[in-house]
């Protein structure tokens, strides 16, 4: 159960008089200055910090937590960043080497599209405290999801506003840039043969795997169950997948737009729903957890939770909502999650009216 929460501001806008959706607010200093959502979180091993990627209109998107001091640190993104670099979305990999990989997603209308250069790919040395930008992939679009494939060098992206997939070849800074899918995920996985999976087709929102040994697409005519009618709940376009993850046993575990689990069997395609723990809608945060558990968390409109899926019986267990244990603030909405250690979580908050988004440590019973 969760035995303590609290939350960590990073900078604020609550008690000012305008929202994110206010067309005011990008006009506004003081919320550009002062907007933040967390939308990334990245555990370092190597030098003991949270990374975070953030929403934020002065192009401040990538700091690190310390969970000992409780404390942030700017990474001096915006000393490179262009105007239009806005989000780190769910676009933060740590490589064996120690590098961290990242990229710049947008929130700029189509009325500025010819002005923006395109989201850059990044990489992060931590020990040397330097960010260098690898370049923009693919022109005009931003990018919203990365997945890094270490073995290969390769890294895969899903782009926005036009749902394209492409392959950075880390090696030699090529790109693939495999068009236009029609459909887009939260966060895609890599099977056990290293091919990655997502979704295409702007209505059935499909299931595709992209294969590295043959650098080709299989696409499917099935999607996941209620797939379809899961869609557009991020924002327009996009599909249902929410978060995926590969559980280590051969199968895929996928956390859904409407709050449900899903298990693919990426060697046949196969997929079986597996339940839905709340009432709540967004599953954005599945990890690996100890004894083999999958732990999770849901939650939108203040109504955010987390909760353990034990694979062996096939039941859920509430580990409890997720309000801040002195003052009682509710998480509004949840976007990402980090298992820091046996006992501690982070909790990615986002799109919350009237304030920033905050990040939220809980402390779990064993």
């Amino acid at each position: 159960m969760i035995k303590h929460v609290r939350h960590h501001i990073l900078r604020d806008t609550a008690g000012k008089d305008i929202d994110v959706d206010d067309s005011r607010a990008h006009r506004d200093e003081h919320f550009k200055e002062n907007y933040v959502a967390f939308t990334c979180l990245l555990p370092n091993p190597n030098d003991g910090l949270l990374h975070c990627g953030i929403t934020a209109y002065n192009n401040d998107i990538l700091h690190a937590f310390d969970p000992v001091s409780g404390t942030f640190r700017s990474l001096g993104y915006r000393d490179l960043a262009e105007p239009f670099e806005v989000k780190v979305h769910r676009s933060l990999e740590l490589a064996s080497d120690g590098t961290i990989y990242g990229a710049t997603a947008c929130l700029h209308g189509i009325d500025k599209r010819v002005e923006a250069p395109g989201g850059s790919l990044f990489r992060y040395h931590p020990p040397r405290g330097k960010i260098e930008k690898l370049g923009v992939p693919v022109p005009r679009d931003y990018i919203q999801t990365i997945s890094l494939d270490d073995h290969r060098g390769l890294i895969y992206g899903q782009t926005y506003p036009v749902f394209k997939l492409f392959v950075h070849h880390l090696a030699d800074g090529r790109t693939d840039d495999l068009d236009y899918l029609g459909s887009i995920t939260h966060i895609s996985a890599l099977d056990d043969e290293g091919c990655l999976w997502g979704t295409w087709d702007p209505v059935k929102h499909n299931l595709f795997k992209y294969d590295p040994g043959t650098r080709s697409i299989v696409f499917f005519d099935h999607g996941l169950p209620e797939g379809a009618s899961m869609s557009n709940i991020m924002y327009p376009g996009a599909g249902p997948v929410d978060c995926m993850i590969n559980g280590g046993d051969g199968y895929l575990y996928i956390g859904t737009t409407g709050g449900t689990l899903v298990r693919l069997d990426p060697r046949s395609a196969d997929v079986k729903y597996l339940g839905k723990p709340y009432a709540s809608r967004r599953m954005p945060g599945l990890k690996v957890w100890r004894d083999g558990l999958l732990l999770g968390i849901v939650g939108d409109t203040n109504l955010s939770y987390v909760f353990v899926y034990d694979r062996e019986s096939g039941r859920f267990r509430d580990l409890g909502r997720i309000v801040d244990s002195e003052s009682g603030l509710s998480l509004y909405r949840t976007h990402d999650l980090a298992v820091w250690d046996e006992r501690r979580i982070f909790v990615a908050e986002t799109d919350v009216p009237g304030r920033s988004g905050y990040l939220w440590e809980c402390e779990i019973e064993p």
